[in-house]
């Protein structure tokens, strides 16, 4: 019974923060600001919801498998995170890409925490 009510509240929790992400976006793009940087804040935490929703059963038995998964998501999120870090080091040195600090602080946070989740739901499909 836990199991269920786990994931509905999450459900619940990412279809709140997708109609908030969908506000604040659409405000953001309308008013031409985009990212602002909470913005991309909140489609990470819808990510990080409705992934969860997915993983609530399987990561409520803490067991080998479920430790296998988060460890090997860190470690592969570790690699991928470097790999934006290098991209965007890349357009910012060459004036590619014109933002601030706040705004690219942002979008990385927002980026790990999208990777992590998303690599977790990955890994626990294959495990």
């Amino acid at each position: 019974m836990k199991k269920q009510y786990d994931r509905k509240l999450f459900v619940i929790f990412g279809t709140v923060f997708l109609l908030m992400s969908a506000l604040f976006n659409w405000a953001t793009i309308s008013t031409g600001v985009f990212p602002a940087g909470h913005d991309l804040m909140l489609i990470a935490m819808t990510v990080m919801c409705f992934c969860n929703a997915y993983l609530a059963p399987q990561f409520i038995q803490n067991d080998e498998r479920t430790k296998r998964i988060k460890e090997r998501s860190m470690f592969y999120s570790y690699f991928i995170n470097l790999g934006y870090m290098a991209i965007f080091l890349t357009l910012l040195q060459f004036n590619l890409l014109a933002i601030t600090a706040y705004q690219t602080v942002a979008i990385l946070a927002a980026l790990t925490i999208m990777t992590v989740f998303i690599t977790m739901v990955v890994l626990s499909k294959r495990y």
